[in-house]
């Protein structure tokens, strides 16, 4: 078949999407999609390091507000951000085992901008980051991984069901 991957990726969207919305409580459909895209970025042995890479990006970010519950007492909130997401940034490429900067940025962008859905820092700080020691659906950290593992999954079940459509 001349177009195996887009008529694989088509379907298999189309159950993830499914799912996500009316299946599967607290996973974030567009989080998924940035895994899977981070699945084609990752090469060899995709799944595991897409999955190890983006939920690394999500610690980091939910450790970014974490920084910022810490400093803004001290700093204001315009200073203490780019100071922790500075720091965190760095991280992402600090360990060897989990350098893969695509999907650690990509589960990165995706955790902070969840986290800063509401108004912003106002709400990530709320209750000094309770949600981001919960062991729920709450917690940004596990919403945005299972949505990143999920994600990953059907990733490769697209890739190979292109492979038997070629």
């Amino acid at each position: 078949m001349k177009n195996a991957l887009g008529v694989s990726l088509g379907i298999t969207a189309l159950v993830w999407t499914y799912l996500a919305l009316n299946v599967i409580p607290g996973v974030l459909v567009w989080a998924g999609f940035i895994a899977w895209g981070a699945y084609f970025t990752v090469g060899k042995d995709a799944l595991t390091k897409t999955i190890s890479a983006t939920i690394f990006g999500a610690v980091m970010a939910a450790i970014a507000v974490g920084i910022v519950a810490l400093l803004d007492d001290y700093l204001a909130v315009g200073i203490a951000a780019p100071i922790a997401v500075g720091l965190t940034v760095y991280g992402l490429t600090a360990f060897d085992k989990l350098n893969n900067v695509p999907a650690n940025v990509f589960g990165y962008a995706a955790t902070f901008g969840f986290l800063l859905m509401g108004t912003g820092f106002n709400d990530a700080l709320g209750m000094e980051g309770a949600n981001l020691i919960a062991l729920d659906l709450a917690n940004p950290i596990i919403v945005t991984s299972l949505s990143f593992i999920l994600g990953s999954v059907f990733a490769l079940i697209s890739e190979k069901v292109a492979g038997m459509l070629k």
